[in-house]
């Protein structure tokens, strides 16, 4: 049993690569016009004996995290037996529910993060009514660790719950010249999560 620290950072400003994402989508995807937001978070897991990375170890590492652009939540999944971007049913199946774990540290006030949970804020809070999120990490194939680093996305979605899960899909894995854009199923593993589905609290 090995204990998992993962680090969520996003950005303090405009996300260029997720506006400009967003607006390829919006405009030239199948189901694009039921895309009403799309959010962006880097992401990094680190797991080791008996606790992984120590968080000052992750923190003062500029490759992974600059206090000048971003804001972090840092996570940890201490009773996690297998790393969760292993699981046995395979890419394109759920994220874990109670990933990525329980909160470690955080830079955002503490104002900011009692309003939510602060998952939720780093991606941007939640949407409106009738709106409906589907969650997608994605990483590259072949990584074995210690670390594993790629991007989790939040794609926000105009559509009913059980359309939810087809539909972000269709927008997120890139099949077709119309079909997908932030996974290209020959080089990126993806895991996903639809909100409706429901969650562990962390």
């Amino acid at each position: 049993m090995s204990a998992q620290n993962t680090l969520l950072t996003s950005s303090k400003g405009v996300d260029l690569p997720a506006a400009t994402a967003f607006l390829v989508m919006k405009e030239r995807l199948e189901g694009g016009d039921r895309l009403q937001g799309l959010r962006r978070c880097e992401l990094h897991t680190f797991w080791g004996e008996p606790t992984g990375i120590n968080s000052e170890r992750l923190l003062d590492t500029a490759r992974y995290y600059n206090p000048n652009k971003h804001h972090f939540g840092l996570f940890n999944r201490l009773k996690a037996e297998t790393p969760w971007f292993q699981p046995e049913s395979g890419r394109g199946k759920k994220l874990p529910l109670a990933w990525p774990g329980q909160v470690l540290g955080t830079d955002l006030p503490q104002a900011e993060v009692a309003a939510g949970d602060l998952y939720d804020r780093l991606l941007g809070g939640q949407p409106g009514d009738n709106l409906q999120i589907v969650d997608v990490a994605a990483f590259d194939l072949g990584q074995e660790g210690p670390v594993v680093s790629g991007v989790l996305w939040r794609l926000i979605l105009a559509c009913e719950p059980g359309e939810a899960e087809e539909l972000g899909d269709l927008l997120t894995v890139a099949r077709g010249r119309k079909q997908g854009l932030l996974v290209n199923p020959h080089m990126t593993d993806w895991l996903l999560r639809v909100e409706d589905q429901g969650r562990e609290p962390r």
